[in-house]
Formats: structure tokens, C-alpha cells, sequence
């Protein structure tokens, strides 16, 4: 398989994955959190506070914020915007995994890196979810490449750009984020018995650049935590906000210690996550652990001290990942360009030797359900144009199968998976933008409001709700539990369930029917609650628009 075709599949895969930022809807739970909170920054030039529903908050650092809020600035707050630089990080987490597969092994092994890269399943789905982690792998692949290029040749250009970018991902995740930075790093140099580096000067320095880098955060928070001592957060004052930053957020949860728990950890975890999460290239990933070991021996030096550093930047956090109780599946997207760089080199090797059949028969296998799963699933929620979506990819994974057919290893290994996971991915994307147009409440409600007269909206009982009308109405919106907190003259909208409508109605003044329907108001859940939706077999709630005059 020659470097166009490769070059033609990676593309192929990005336009499936760019496809999703059409979507006129932000996706449930944080992604709704992270909009609302960049939102604010945006609209009240507001940089330095972070602040939810009119409340500080405290949790993740600034720089994911600063970096939609700026998007928000330029393109107005839409779905669009808010996705759109989450992608543009995935695209430079896989420019720089290219960089580094290249200066270890060569082009042809990073342009099947990048190929691995892009068709990751949980790298196309945080590219669209806009997660920290979006972010956070962009920071972390330009900070280790420039890293690398620093740690052999001594230029202010390598030191600048590496501090920064390293800064950014302590700005984004916290200092945590410097132990994936540093750990290939430091493996190599342990292999290679340059002790020595551990305490040099030039290290020294960039140490203290990256620290100086990230100066921005530590003034933010403190300016609005530690100067505000009176405020109140997670139910009580004195709360500093660098404290938290440096320690609470992601050591305190490591040993949880912290304000923010979890005690449901498993040491497997991440383990039976990464079986589905690095879909389609398992398999590859353990074929590439299995040839390195095996070969390490006979490499030639530098393809070893490069062998140590990735499985040293994969490893190490992995291994911190599972030690840990606080665990959510999102956390190993930020190794993942790591292993990408892995299986380019073994499939490169594996290529250019026409490796055994038995990678051919898995990789089969695999395409095999992949494609079972987009055409099951298609059927089972029995949309026409889900459906049509669908069989179409069928039709040109069987047109690229034909017109390949000299080429079945290659094909078999490579490229149909690819067409596999992308018919997946297709399939979830597209599944869930049209279902939660179709039942979501604050897109069908805000779709009601539209050129309706100015007043603001009321939110009733359903704080996420609001949060993300506010998104996407140009009106005002505001939660409220109860009915204390509904003003008491003036006009308004109320949004409220058909249940606390009938409770309410004594309590209001003229009331003036909107809009309605039947609309879901949790956006998230399990995978068999989101394809009853998607069938329409999900138990939906009644919902009514009103608007209220000279509330009593």
C-alpha cells in the first residue's frame, strides 16, 4: 500500500470525523457545562472568573474556556463554534504525533501513525465531545516533540515552544499533566544512563519557564478565590483556588483526598476501556507490544531509546490511571497518540515483511462486526436516512474492496477497518444529532422562542436545560426550583413540565400558551437508553412553553 493510498484513507476518515461539527446540537452532561461556562467569559469580557448558573466554580483550570470563550468572541455561540477548536486541537495532537513518529522512524511510519491516529474511536469521539482531553493531547504531543528536539539540540526556539505548550496542558488538566510530558522522556534517558539530565541546567530552565508559562492560571484563581476568602465553595469559605489547582484537582483525586471523589475504582478498568476505546487498532497494539519486546535486541540503538520512550509515556500514566479510584473512561485519549506511533511502526515493518495471516484473519474479523454493528443497529432504529447513510459506506467499503482486491493483506489490515469504525461512527453521530433535534428539549424549545417577542425564559426544575437553552436562544434564561424564585410582575416565559404546570397555574398571573411537546430532558444515560430514543421507544416528558403576564 503505497503512501497516497494511506494519505487518501486518513483523509477519508477526517472529513467523516470534521462531518459531526455540523451538528446544530452540544452534546449532554460537561460538554453542556464546559459551553455555558465559556459562554459567560465571552459575553461579560470576563476572563479571569469562571462562573456557572451565577456561581463561582472550581473545578477544571482555565484554558479549555479561554479557548472556546475566544471562538464564541469570533463566531457567536453556536454548536459549530463550540466544537470547531476542540477539532482544530485533535487535528494538531495528530500533526505533532506525526512529527515524532517521523523523527524516531521516518515518514512512511508517521503517515501511518497519523492514519492510526485519526481512525482511533475515542479520538473521533472527544475530537466532537470537546472534552479537556481534546484539548490536553494537542499541548501534550507539541510539548513532547518540541521536548525531544530540545533535549538534542539546545535552541531558544525548542525551549520557548516547549515550555508553552507544556504550560498550556498544566493550564488545561493541571501539573498532573507534566508526568506524561516528562515520563518517555525520562525513560529514555534512565535506558540511555544519562543520569546526569535529571538535574542539568537547560532542564532547570525549562522547568522554570513552563512554571513562569503558566502564571495566567495561578492569577485567575487567585484573584478569584484566594482574594475572596468569604466566598463559599464546595459548601464552605476559605477555599484557595491554587491550592486546588495544584494539589485538590488532580493529586487529591489520585489519592482521594479531595473535595471531589470517587471510590468505584477498578485496577482493570482502563484496561477493558481501552478494548473498545482504541477500536479498530487493539489487536495492532498488541501485535506491536509482542514484535518490540521480542525484537528489542537486534534494533539499532536509537530505535530502542525510541521504543523506551513511547511505551515509557504510555505506560507510566496508564499505570497511575489504574492505581487511582477516581476513573472515568475519557482520561487514556491523551496516551492514545502515543500507542498510534506504536502500531505505525509495526505496521510499517509488517507491510514491507508481508506479515502472517494471523493479523489478517483478526483484522477481518474485526471489520466484520464493526459493519454487523453499524448495519444492526441502523436496522433497529430503522431510520431511512441512518439507513441510507449506512448502506451507502457498505457500498463504497465493498467498491474499495473490489477495486483492491490484489491488495487483500494490506486492504485487510489497514483500510477495512478504517471503513469499519468509520461506518460506526457514522452511524452514532448521525443517530444522535437527529434524535436529540428531534426530543431534545432546550433545541425544540429555543426552536419555539425564535422571533417571539423579548422576554426572559424561566427554566423550571431542569437547571441543565437552561444552561443549554441559553446556548442557543438569544433570550435570557434562568433556572429555577421553585416557584418562590419566579418573579412576581412583568412578562416572562416559563418552561415547566406539564406536571408542576398544573401545580403552578394558581400561583401565576395570565398565561398565554406558546409551545409544547413531548421532549426528553437528560440527554445522557446508557447506550440502551440512547438507542430507545433514537427508535422512539423512550418514555418522554410533556413539556409546555407559556408565557406568563402580571404574575401575582
Amino acid at each position: 500500500m503505497n503512501l497516497t493510498h494511506i494519505k487518501s484513507l486518513t483523509l477519508f476518515t477526517l472529513l467523516i470525523n470534521a462531518a459531526a461539527m455540523l451538528s446544530p446540537i452540544i452534546n449532554g452532561g460537561d460538554s453542556i457545562t464546559y459551553a455555558a461556562l465559556s459562554q459567560h467569559i465571552a459575553l461579560n469580557n470576563d476572563w479571569a472568573n469562571l462562573v456557572l448558573d451565577g456561581k463561582d466554580w472550581l473545578d477544571k483550570p482555565h484554558m479549555p474556556f479561554w479557548i472556546t470563550a475566544l471562538s464564541f468572541k469570533l463566531g457567536g455561540v453556536s454548536a459549530f463554534t463550540y466544537i470547531l477548536p476542540g477539532f482544530l486541537f485533535h487535528l494538531i495532537g495528530g500533526y505533532y504525533t506525526y512529527r515524532i513518529a517521523r523523527l524516531f522512524y521516518g515518514r512512511e511510519t508517521a503517515w501511518l501513525s497519523v492514519l492510526v491516529y485519526v481512525s482511533v474511536y475515542h479520538l473521533m469521539d472527544s475530537s466532537i465531545e470537546v472534552k479537556a482531553e481534546t484539548y490536553l493531547t494537542g499541548f501534550i504531543m507539541g510539548a513532547c516533540y518540541y521536548w525531544l528536539r530540545y533535549d538534542a539540540q539546545a535552541k531558544l526556539k525548542y525551549l520557548l515552544l516547549g515550555a508553552l505548550f507544556s504550560a498550556c496542558a498544566v493550564m488545561t488538566k493541571g501539573v498532573f499533566t507534566l508526568i506524561t510530558i516528562t515520563s518517555g522522556l525520562v525513560c529514555m534517558w534512565m535506558y540511555r544512563q544519562q543520569w546526569s539530565k535529571l538535574w542539568r541546567g537547560k532542564w532547570l530552565l525549562a522547568l522554570a519557564l513552563t512554571l513562569l508559562f503558566t502564571a495566567p492560571e495561578v492569577i485567575a484563581l487567585y484573584r478569584q478565590f484566594d482574594m475572596h476568602p468569604e466566598k463559599v465553595v464546595f459548601g464552605q469559605t476559605n477555599v484557595s483556588g491554587i491550592k486546588f489547582f495544584l494539589w485538590d484537582s488532580q493529586f487529591g483525586r489520585f489519592f482521594n483526598t479531595g473535595p471531589i471523589k470517587n471510590t468505584n475504582g477498578n485496577p482493570f478498568y482502563f484496561v477493558l476501556v481501552f478494548l473498545w476505546a482504541f477500536l479498530p487498532w487493539v489487536a495492532v497494539f498488541v501485535a506491536s507490544m509482542v514484535s518490540g519486546v521480542r525484537k528489542f535486541a537486534v534494533r539499532s540503538a536509537d530505535e530502542r531509546a525510541s521504543f523506551v520512550f513511547l511505551c515509557g509515556s504510555f505506560f507510566i500514566t496508564f499505570g497511575l490511571f489504574s492505581a487511582t479510584s477516581f476513573q472515568l473512561d475519557h482520561y487514556t485519549v491523551i496516551l492514545f497518540p502515543f500507542a498510534a506511533i506504536l502500531c505505525g511502526k509495526f505496521l510499517q515493518d509488517w507491510l514491507a515483511m508481508q506479515g502472517g495471516r494471523a493479523l489478517v484473519a483478526v483484522q477481518l474479523a474485526l471489520t466484520i462486526l464493526l459493519v454487523g454493528l453499524a448495519l444492526g443497529l441502523g436496522a433497529y432504529v430503522n431510520r431511512p436516512v441512518i439507513l441510507a447513510v449506512v448502506l451507502a459506506m457498505l457500498a463504497v467499503l465493498l467498491g474499495y474492496a473490489y477495486a483492491t482486491r490484489r491488495q487483500l493483506r494490506a486492504g485487510a489490515v489497514l483500510a477495512y477497518p478504517v471503513f469499519g469504525i468509520a461506518m460506526l461512527y457514522a452511524f452514532l453521530v448521525l443517530t444522535n444529532a437527529l434524535t436529540f433535534v428531534a426530543v431534545g428539549v432546550a433545541h425544540n424549545a429555543s426552536m419555539q422562542l425564535a422571533g417571539k417577542p423579548e422576554a426572559p425564559v424561566y427554566v423550571y426544575r431542569m437547571d441543565i436545560v437552561a444552561r443549554e437553552l441559553g446556548l442557543y436562544s438569544r433570550l435570557p434564561c434562568h433556572a429555577v426550583d421553585d416557584a418562590a424564585q419566579l418573579p412576581q410582575s412583568g412578562r416572562y416565559y416559563l418552561l415547566v413540565g406539564a406536571g408542576d404546570m398544573a401545580q403552578l397555574a394558581g400561583r401565576l398571573g395570565n398565561i398565554a400558551q406558546v409551545g409544547q411537546g413531548r421532549w426528553v430532558v437528560h440527554k445522557t444515560g446508557t447506550f440502551p437508553r440512547f438507542l430507545r430514543l433514537a427508535k422512539g421507544a423512550e418514555l418522554l416528558e410533556d413539556i409546555r412553553i407559556v408565557l406568563v403576564v402580571g404574575a401575582q
